[in-house]
């Protein structure tokens, strides 16, 4: 198998159909090169029937209803259970992109043990491009922020296991503890200009809680790969953090107020002025090259 991915889902049969249609036609054009392993945690909403109709008509597609201890204990239970050259995981709301391949591709001739690649968002029945990401350099994650959108990111599968996966005592950002702790050891990174993923972004998700928990488990990550790497620290992650955590509780809140929603902009802007996103033209000028069958594919 070329690639593996992991799908942990619980309860996620409101979102699931999405992220299967795309799954379905991702396979088609590279028959048995990817298999997809699906960890459901006990769903009890309809999610096990949906995911067992759709693994009796997709080959290399398996099924896992078993309890785990929480969704980085569920992805990493997947992992175990792979067998592709590459592993990546995909939520139950986000959709993968054909152009994947091709970013693994080219990952493959740089002797990458990390590839990603650029992201589309999916907000309020209409695409935008996610103009955070950015090409990796030395330290780069632990001075500034998360430059990396995990959906569509791979890893060779003899990285994952050196590493030991994801923490399964993180909750939110196990992608980026594990992403900072391979920057540590200085493994190699390749950032693809290729669309690779979209993402849902909506109200129910664990990545728009503006919970303070999710605040202090970034902080705690970020001072942890202070730690390993002194030579890297910077209070800019820091204060990034606190700011996007700002944000997201003002949104999860019902928005009415006008002074609000204009706080919420200037927020909004502050949040982009600090943090940089230094390949925001060329990210939106890609995108609108995208052919128009890619938005079909990744939301039929």
């Amino acid at each position: 198998m070329r690639l593996s991915i992991i799908i942990p889902v619980l309860n996620g049969k409101k979102y699931l159909d999405d992220t299967l249609k795309s799954l379905s036609y991702f396979q088609k054009p590279n028959g048995c090169s990817c298999e997809l392993i699906f960890q459901n945690g006990l769903s009890t909403d309809g999610t096990t029937d949906v995911i067992d109709a759709f693994c009796s008509r997709n080959p290399h597609s398996y099924h896992y209803s078993e309890k785990d201890g929480g969704q980085s204990d569920a992805i990493n239970r997947g992992v175990s259970r792979a067998t592709g050259d590459w592993v990546t995981w995909l939520c139950a709301d986000d959709m993968i992109l054909p152009n994947l391949w091709q970013a693994l591709e080219e990952a493959d001739q740089t002797q990458a043990d990390i590839v990603y690649g650029d992201v589309v968002f999916f907000i309020e029945n209409q695409f935008i491009p996610a103009i955070g990401t950015e090409t990796h350099c030395k330290g780069k994650l632990a001075k500034n922020r998360l430059i990396i959108q995990q959906p569509g990111t791979c890893i060779r599968r003899s990285v994952w296991h050196e590493f030991g996966g994801v923490n399964p005592r993180l909750n939110w950002m196990m992608d980026y503890d594990l992403f900072l702790r391979m920057e540590s050891k200085n493994r190699k990174f390749y950032r693809s200009k290729q669309f690779v993923a979209a993402a849902l972004i909506h109200k129910d998700a664990k990545t728009s809680s503006g919970s303070i928990r999710r605040l202090l488990e970034i902080w705690a990550i970020i001072f942890r790969s202070h730690l390993r790497q002194a030579r890297y620290f910077r209070l800019k992650p820091y204060y990034v953090y606190l700011l996007e955590y700002i944000i997201k509780n003002i949104e999860s809140r019902d928005l009415k107020s006008e002074f609000l929603l204009k706080f919420l902009f200037k927020l909004h802007r502050l949040f982009w002025l600090l943090s940089i996103p230094e390949e925001k033209d060329d990210i939106e000028k890609r995108f609108q090259d995208i052919p128009d069958f890619t938005f079909t594919v990744a939301h039929l």
